[in-house]
């Protein structure tokens, strides 16, 4: 019995969410790591609620290598459960980009939507470095 109520509290919550009655658990970033060419971004997310990270770049001096959505493994198997987002970003020459991440639904604005920046600098023998300036409210 105990499964099975978990079961329907998940599709319950699952469909507030949707409609947007209850917010989604805060999307703040896992640590990043820039390592020789790549720096790696890694947020919570939830796409069962509706809400989605998306990446807008603006600079050339990166590229876009890994944008992946990995389900948390649990035991047993919850609908719902959330998991990570990943994305992955290459250096291809030397210079500034500017990366916005939003958090949202693609058919609403809510103050429930979130928006983290970071800045990549690639260095002249293509070593990148990243700085995030923090999470905000859209």
């Amino acid at each position: 019995m105990g499964a099975f109520l978990q079961k329907i509290i998940t599709i319950f919550m699952s469909i507030l969410a949707f409609f947007g009655l209850v917010k989604p658990a805060p999307a703040d970033p896992v640590p990043f790591k820039a390592e020789g060419k790549t720096v790696e971004f890694c947020f919570d997310s939830n796409p069962t609620t509706g809400y989605d990270w998306t990446a807008e770049v603006k600079g050339d001096c990166v590229e876009l290598t890994r944008d992946e959505y990995v389900a948390k493994r649990t035991e047993p198997q919850v609908a719902g459960a959330g998991g990570l987002q990943y994305y992955t970003f290459t250096a291809v020459h030397e210079g500034k980009a500017t990366v916005t991440f939003t958090y949202a639904r693609s058919w609403e604005t809510t103050d429930a939507d979130r928006v983290i920046t970071a800045e990549i600098t690639v260095a002249p023998d293509l070593t990148v470095s990243a700085t995030v300036f923090g999470a905000k409210d859209a």
